[in-house]
Protein backbone atom coordinates (compact mmCIF):
# COMPACT_ATOMS: atom_id res chain seq x y z
CA UNK A 1 0.00 0.00 0.00
CA UNK A 2 1.18 3.56 -0.67
CA UNK A 3 1.91 6.00 2.16
CA UNK A 4 0.41 9.45 2.72
CA UNK A 5 3.26 11.25 0.95
CA UNK A 6 2.67 9.22 -2.21
CA UNK A 7 -1.11 9.64 -1.93
CA UNK A 8 -0.74 13.41 -1.75
CA UNK A 9 1.67 13.32 -4.70
CA UNK A 10 -0.94 11.48 -6.79
CA UNK A 11 -3.94 13.48 -5.62
CA UNK A 12 -4.10 16.13 -8.35
CA UNK A 13 -3.50 13.58 -11.10
CA UNK A 14 -6.33 11.53 -9.57
CA UNK A 15 -8.64 14.55 -9.58
CA UNK A 16 -7.65 15.27 -13.19
CA UNK A 17 -8.37 11.64 -14.19
CA UNK A 18 -4.74 11.24 -15.27
CA UNK A 19 -3.78 8.13 -13.30
CA UNK A 20 -3.53 4.64 -14.78
CA UNK A 21 -5.59 1.78 -13.32
CA UNK A 22 -2.97 0.44 -10.88
CA UNK A 23 -2.07 3.85 -9.38
CA UNK A 24 -5.81 4.59 -9.05
CA UNK A 25 -6.48 1.34 -7.18
CA UNK A 26 -3.47 1.94 -4.89
CA UNK A 27 -4.62 5.50 -4.22
CA UNK A 28 -8.20 4.45 -3.50
CA UNK A 29 -7.01 1.59 -1.25
CA UNK A 30 -5.02 4.14 0.75
CA UNK A 31 -8.10 6.37 1.05
CA UNK A 32 -10.07 3.47 2.53
CA UNK A 33 -7.75 3.46 5.55
CA UNK A 34 -6.55 7.06 5.87
CA UNK A 35 -8.88 9.69 7.24
CA UNK A 36 -6.24 12.42 6.83
CA UNK A 37 -5.87 11.87 3.09
CA UNK A 38 -9.65 11.66 2.67
CA UNK A 39 -9.80 15.12 4.22
CA UNK A 40 -7.04 16.34 1.89
CA UNK A 41 -8.98 14.98 -1.08
CA UNK A 42 -12.20 16.69 0.04
CA UNK A 43 -10.33 19.95 0.56
CA UNK A 44 -8.70 19.77 -2.87
CA UNK A 45 -12.03 19.00 -4.55
CA UNK A 46 -13.58 22.00 -2.83
CA UNK A 47 -10.59 24.18 -3.73
CA UNK A 48 -10.94 23.21 -7.40
CA UNK A 49 -14.65 24.10 -7.31
CA UNK A 50 -13.99 27.51 -5.75
CA UNK A 51 -11.18 28.34 -8.17
CA UNK A 52 -13.23 27.16 -11.17
CA UNK A 53 -16.16 29.31 -10.09
CA UNK A 54 -14.00 32.42 -9.64
CA UNK A 55 -11.80 32.26 -12.73
CA UNK A 56 -11.72 30.78 -16.22
CA UNK A 57 -9.82 27.56 -16.69
CA UNK A 58 -6.20 28.25 -17.55
CA UNK A 59 -3.63 25.59 -18.35
CA UNK A 60 -0.95 25.18 -15.69
CA UNK A 61 2.56 24.94 -17.15
CA UNK A 62 4.22 21.60 -16.32
CA UNK A 63 7.05 23.22 -14.34
CA UNK A 64 4.54 25.10 -12.14
CA UNK A 65 2.46 21.96 -11.62
CA UNK A 66 5.58 20.01 -10.65
CA UNK A 67 6.60 22.62 -8.08
CA UNK A 68 3.08 22.69 -6.61
CA UNK A 69 3.01 18.90 -6.32
CA UNK A 70 6.36 18.96 -4.49
CA UNK A 71 5.06 21.59 -2.08
CA UNK A 72 1.78 19.74 -1.49
CA UNK A 73 3.71 16.56 -0.77
CA UNK A 74 5.71 18.39 1.90
CA UNK A 75 8.88 18.70 -0.15
CA UNK A 76 9.63 22.38 0.37
CA UNK A 77 13.26 21.50 1.09
CA UNK A 78 13.53 19.95 -2.38
CA UNK A 79 12.58 23.29 -3.90
CA UNK A 80 15.07 25.21 -1.76
CA UNK A 81 17.92 22.71 -2.23
CA UNK A 82 17.48 20.91 -5.56
CA UNK A 83 19.82 17.96 -6.03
Amino acid sequence: MIDCREAVRRMWAYLDHELADKPISEFEAHLETCQRCCGELDFNRHLREVVAAKSPALPVPPEVRSRLEILLAGGQNQLENPT
